[in-house]
């Protein structure tokens, strides 16, 4: 592994790619009360255009791993940053359904290609003792661009107009591309020899590795339904309630605050007595949470349960980023990290449209709130269960 002379340059600046990253995620949630209406669509539409980012996400995923592992991690960062740049720039010009479900997935594209690229390098650029806390650093910039994009919602220009929203979120990636490109180091050496395909399907699903690929896909996947439904339906749920577009965008803010502590606090946790305890109160924690917010009416009682959730949603993602990496040693972590990843997005489309399909048919905002705790509890078994026999690299 190349070491940076300057690693916390480094991690910042992998800090400021997740943040927008997680502007971008986020934007559509605190855009739907305005977006919506304007373009004339149905839930169950919304649900598919809220699907059509996290769906390229998947494929992004997917195919960065393996371009990264023979090409380095640096240049498929800054292709990835361009495309979810210029494709949310886009979304502020879409005029009907159509184009929004490709202008989404193209993002998605982008975004996807990128979490793989700042998991594996914040984690090779980190100290042995660090790695989870710096991995949940730099992943604590997902929520807190999440934060900052319900901030930006409040404000009088985006209630007046939702396209503010994306054209903010598109064209700071593109200028944090130009740093990307001279400041950031690579962390992997280019070598035509790094990985071979029978390397990387054996660290996937070789004999005493299948058990540790499944437990991540499945706690990766359990986990980012959840949380992508609450990203996108939250302000609508919370509009269903009486809570108004300018609060709901503050109770969004609140809820990506409370997973950046999550996340911050699972690396730290994990870092110091490992990771199964740490997982055990989060889930459990969280299902409790979850149950009591699906009955709660008043805006700042729901305020108050959203920051948790967040706290405790993202804690349990992120406790999961930090641990990734160490499971798939360094000729194959592009490609390791990048399928848990994808399994992660796999799960990030279907969550707006279970949100979408259950308010269609009728449900209430409560009954989707609880939609999610067996899932929460799914992702919870399967996340102890990676402690308990998945092996480390």
């Amino acid at each position: 592994m190349t070491k940076s002379p300057a690693p916390w340059i480094a991690i910042g600046l992998c800090l400021l790619a997740a943040m927008l990253e997680g502007f971008d995620i986020a934007s559509m949630g605190v855009a739907a009360p305005k977006l919506v209406p304007d373009l004339g669509l149905t839930a169950g539409q919304a649900g598919a255009a809220f699907s059509a980012s996290p769906l390229g996400l998947f494929f992004g995923a997917l195919m960065a791993g393996p371009f990264a592992d023979r090409l380095g991690r640096k240049p498929v960062l800054l292709a990835s940053v361009v495309v979810f740049g210029l494709f949310s720039l886009s979304t502020a010009w879409a005029w009907n359904l159509d184009v929004l479900l490709l202008v989404r997935f193209l993002c998605g594209l982008g975004l996807g290609g990128a979490m793989p690229m700042l998991l594996a390098m914040s984690s090779e650029l980190a100290g042995d003792k660090r790695k989870a806390l710096t991995v949940g650093l730099v992943t604590a910039g997902l929520p807190l661009g999440g934060a900052l994009v319900g901030l930006l919602a409040r404000s009088d220009a985006a209630q007046a107009d939702w396209r503010l929203i994306f054209i903010a979120g598109g064209v700071a990636p593109l200028v944090l591309a130009v740093l990307l490109f001279f400041l950031l180091p690579e962390t992997k050496a280019k070598s035509a020899d790094d990985v071979l395909s029978g390397d990387s399907l054996h660290a996937l699903f070789g004999r005493e590795r299948l058990a540790t690929t499944a437990s991540l896909w499945l706690s990766f996947a359990a986990i980012a339904l959840v949380l992508h439904l609450f990203l996108n339906w939250l302000p609508i749920l919370l509009g269903q309630r009486g809570v108004e577009p300018r609060a709901a965008a503050g109770i969004m803010t609140l809820f990506n605050i409370g997973g950046a502590l999550g996340g911050l606090f699972a690396g730290w946790a994990i870092d110091r007595v490992g990771a199964r305890r740490p997982f055990l109160g989060i889930f459990l924690l969280l299902m409790v949470v979850l149950f009591a917010m699906a009955g709660l009416t008043g805006a700042s009682s729901l305020a108050l349960f959203g920051f948790a959730a967040g706290f405790l949603i993202m804690a349990g993602q992120f406790g999961l980023y930090g641990l990734a990496p160490q499971h798939y040693g360094e000729k194959v972590r592009g490609v390791g990290v990048g399928a848990a990843v994808s399994a992660g997005r796999l799960g990030s489309v279907f969550g707006p449209l279970v949100a979408g399909v259950l308010l269609g048919s009728g449900a209430t905002s409560g009954d989707v709130v609880m939609s999610t705790v067996p899932i929460v509890a799914v992702a919870g078994l399967a996340a102890l269960a990676l402690t308990v026999w998945g092996k480390k690299a």
